[in-house]
Parts: structure tokens; sequence; C-alpha cells
């Protein structure tokens, strides 16, 4: 698996046609398939709250990276500054 560190946008969707949030990130894989550690590219100083907000109403974001159809991934941690972990697959159940 690459390793190497791409930009992408985690986006966090009310529903399929409206767009919450949108937080730019640098994304590695991991040794783990389907598990992504992520960076806040650009973290503002609210930014860490409403993530925080957001991972309380629902985990599930949408990942989208260049030339990659839109995947979804779960925030399976998050440090409270500008490490996430994602976790891709779908939101079943």
């Amino acid at each position: 698996m690459n390793a190497d560190t791409d930009h992408a946008l985690l986006e966090w969707r009310a529903n399929t046609s409206t767009n919450a949030a949108a937080f730019p990130i640098r994304l590695r894989a991991t040794t783990s398939p389907g598990t992504w550690d992520a960076t806040l590219t650009d973290p503002e100083e609210d930014t860490a709250e409403v993530l925080t907000f957001l991972l309380d109403t629902d985990p599930w974001f949408t990942l989208l990276r260049p030339d990659t159809p839109p995947t979804e991934a779960r925030v399976t941690s998050f440090d409270g500054v500008d490490g996430l972990r994602l976790t891709t697959g779908g939101a079943e159940g």
C-alpha cells in the first residue's frame, strides 16, 4: 500500500444534497487495509470544536480524493487537535 501523503477533503453531509462541513486533510495510508491517518491541513481555532460536534452526531464522512470516487469513511479516532484515524467502508447498520 502506498504510504505517500495525499491531499483530500473530508465532508460531513446532513443528507445526500447538503454538505454541512468540509475539512481539508493530508491523508496517509497505514499498514492496515482500509485505514488511514489524516491531519487537518489548516486547523482553525474552532475546527476541533466543530469536528467533535459532528463526530458526536455521526462519525461517517465522505472522503474525496483526486481521481478516486467518493468513499464513505468513519472517523474512528480524533486527538482533539488535528490528528484523525479513518476507516473506509459503508455506513451499514
